[in-house]
């Protein structure tokens, strides 16, 4: 059988030769279960659902001609696949089903919203470059039988077929790999006193001009008021300030990036944090980007205890702060994030190759000296 198409695959995901199920520890292999020893591996024949693009719009009828488009939005991914499951004998391929089935249904740790799963594009070379993620990923169809071979050593090729299905039907890149250091917070510039907000004060935007000044338009009906933080701390203050800057050259032309924050407070509670993305076109030294004009937006957290460890993934789209407690383990939560000026926040995508300035701002009195952050920035796409 011709079945390694890719002769640095073994070298991309770290794999030793292999000799038999037992000495190479494969992952159905269970010393509890003898017949697991006689499935010899799962063989992939076909897959289907990377190359389709998950975007779709419903137009609305209007009254007369034509139609309103309506919004875009990306449904779920489904992806099916089509493999060999090779095993020794009815015994073992008997029990190969039972493991692929329960492989099938995820981490023992998972939760409603999936698992992360991990494939390539196109044949490795280094292993990186062509890894790509997705997430929120389930079972939706188990494995099926759908044809089955016996060789005359008494060896049977079973293929079997079933559905995955991604609720993020994003495809994730690796992250750029000029943004993957952590970058010192408690050593960071001393400003202020200082009123971050100000900077949306400043910025001067165009004035609709269809407008007659003797004779204005009816006023429409008052909107309810925006939620806000009711903990945001405003007006002056002293601040430590980090830099971290993205060369426009670094950014792909096409790919659309989304951030990962991740925040470690460290020896002592952290207030007031501020990660502030400012559009920086001509790749200028963060220092002398002032434009309030091409502030993108803010994440806002008010507050982080001693210890703990805070997530916002742009690619799943959910956050979380992690904290250790002894002897319990790790306690999880998840934060409320704000967005410019503590108001609602909404997940940043950076569509064009703009390059980036970014500030992490925090409370000078609130923020340990051995606190650090990093972002990272994911390409993403609609087929992979």
């Amino acid at each position: 059988m011709q079945c390694d198409p890719c002769p640095d695959i073994a070298a991309a995901v770290g794999d030793m030769p292999y000799v038999d199920p037992s000495a190479d520890e494969a992952p159905w292999y269970d010393p509890a279960v003898p017949e697991s020893s006689g499935v010899l591996g799962v063989l992939g024949l076909g897959v289907a659902g990377f190359d389709s693009s998950p975007i779709t719009r419903e137009p609305v009828p209007l009254v007369g001609d034509g139609s309103a488009l309506g919004p875009v939005r990306r449904q779920h991914r489904e992806i099916a696949y089509t493999v060999l499951l090779i095993a020794a004998d009815d015994c073992a391929l008997s029990y190969g089903l039972e493991w692929l089935s329960i492989a099938l249904q995820g981490s023992a740790c998972g939760t409603c919203n999936g698992d992360e799963m991990c494939v390539f594009s196109c044949c490795p070379v280094d292993g990186d470059r062509e890894l790509r993620h997705l997430y929120d990923v389930g079972v939706l169809d188990g494995p099926q039988v759908t044809e089955t071979q016996y060789l005359g050593s008494g060896a049977v090729l079973a293929t079997v077929t079933f559905t995955l299905v991604a609720g993020k039907s994003w495809i994730y890149r690796e992250p750029l790999a000029t943004l993957t250091d952590w970058v010192p917070l408690g050593t960071g510039d001393v400003i202020g006193p200082v009123d971050p907000d100000q900077v949306y004060q400043q910025c001067v935007t165009a004035e609709p001009c269809a407008t007659d000044p003797l004779c204005p338009a009816p006023p429409l009906p008052p909107r309810p008021p925006a939620p806000t933080s009711p903990c945001y701390p405003s007006g002056l203050g002293t601040f430590r300030r980090s830099l971290i800057s993205v060369s426009p050259l670094t950014q792909s032309a096409w790919l659309e990036t989304v951030p990962v924050l991740e925040v470690r407070a460290g020896a002592q509670d952290m207030r007031r944090l501020i990660v502030r993305f400012w559009v920086n076109p001509q790749g200028n030294p963060c220092e002398d980007v002032a434009d309030p004009c091409n502030v993108c937006t803010d994440i806002n957290v008010s507050y982080l205890p001693a210890g703990s460890h805070l997530r916002i993934d742009g690619r799943v789209q959910r956050s979380v702060v992690e904290c250790e407690q002894i002897p319990f383990g790790t306690a999880t939560s998840t934060p409320i994030v704000y967005g410019p000026q503590g108001g609602s926040f909404r997940w940043p995508a950076f569509s064009c190759p703009t390059g980036l300035c970014i500030e992490v701002w925090s409370d000078v009195d609130f923020t340990a000296g051995d606190a650090t952050a990093r972002v990272l920035l994911v390409p993403r796409s609609d087929v992979g």
